[in-house]
């Protein structure tokens, strides 16, 4: 059977070119699809499995993961994880655990240009289209930098990044899952991503339902089914989450009165921005502000 692909972005979910998370579900899936998907994009990935077992797919590929495997994925490289069913049908039912990094390759961009030492990761991340297997005590020491990468609540530096990719280009502790690099598209088709997007750029403006739903090419009901399967969330409740978070941001680094900080994130209204945000942080713009600013200082 023929697999659907959907064609995807990572980085306008996580708000950020590298980002590594803990992932805990019963399957895996990425960022805002709800369920396993046969899906590819631009970010390269490396997954370590923690906890779990299945099978992996990578271009048309299928072959069995278990606990201490470790992936690298290139740019657009169609791929799958897919948890073992009778996994889940223990009591309790078991769980997928691993940590995965993605890094949108455009931040290598001008530091290949400009550094020949990085000719290695370079030639690295252009084999990674075919599927790299980590193993031996290259894994250990790669799975302990993501560990610490994980559980960092710091922001992630791209020399890391590049630290554990080096290390990886210069080992001879990997393999290659397919003989050759398949044709990849790298046509994006994922209308999530144009509408997350769109949210993220224009916080400070009104955003409608039927906005986003145009920007989709669907109709509003079509488009809150989709946004809710996706997300599992509605689209007012992710909205509203999210200019709540960027108000949070502001609120720290920016020394202006919450009206104007009410503004900046789309509610011209300081009372209802005033309820939305102590229902979503237990405080008033105000206190919190206080609070944080008595904690930095």
């Amino acid at each position: 059977m023929r697999l659907k692909l959907i064609k995807t972005q990572i980085s306008p979910f996580t708000k950020s070119l590298i980002h590594t998370e803990y992932r805990d579900q019963t399957h895996f899936f990425p960022p805002y699809h709800g369920k396993p998907s046969y899906h590819s994009h631009p970010e390269i990935e490396l997954i370590y499995f923690i906890e779990g077992s299945g099978d992996g797919i990578l271009g048309s590929e299928t072959f069995s993961y278990r606990p201490g495997d470790m992936v690298l994925i290139g740019s657009y490289l169609p791929h799958k994880w897919r948890s073992d069913p009778e996994l889940h049908h223990q009591n309790p039912p078991a769980r997928s655990r691993a940590i995965i990094s993605y890094v949108n390759p455009t931040v290598f961009e001008q530091l290949f240009k400009l550094l020949d030492e990085l000719e290695g990761v370079k030639k690295l991340l252009e084999q990674a289209s075919k599927g790299v297997f980590i193993y031996g005590k290259t894994r250990e020491t790669v799975a302990r930098k993501l560990m610490t990468l994980a559980a960092d609540s710091k922001p992630l530096k791209i020399n890391s990044v590049l630290e554990i990719l080096h290390l990886i280009s210069e080992t001879e502790e990997k393999k290659f899952f397919l003989k050759e690099s398949p044709l990849l598209s790298h046509t994006n088709s994922d209308r999530l991503v144009e509408v997350i997007r769109f949210i993220n750029e224009n916080l400070h403006e009104p955003i409608t339902l039927k906005d986003a739903a145009e920007i989709a090419c669907m109709t509003p009901p079509s488009f809150c089914r989709f946004f809710k399967s996706r997300t599992q969330t509605t689209f007012s409740q992710y909205l509203a989450e999210r200019r709540i978070e960027h108000a949070r941001k502001l609120l720290i680094e920016m020394d202006k009165p919450v009206s104007e900080i009410a503004s900046l994130c789309g509610y011209s209204s300081n009372s209802h921005f005033g309820k939305i945000f102590k229902h979503h942080t237990g405080q008033s713009p105000y206190q919190y502000k206080t609070r944080v600013s008595g904690v930095a200082g």
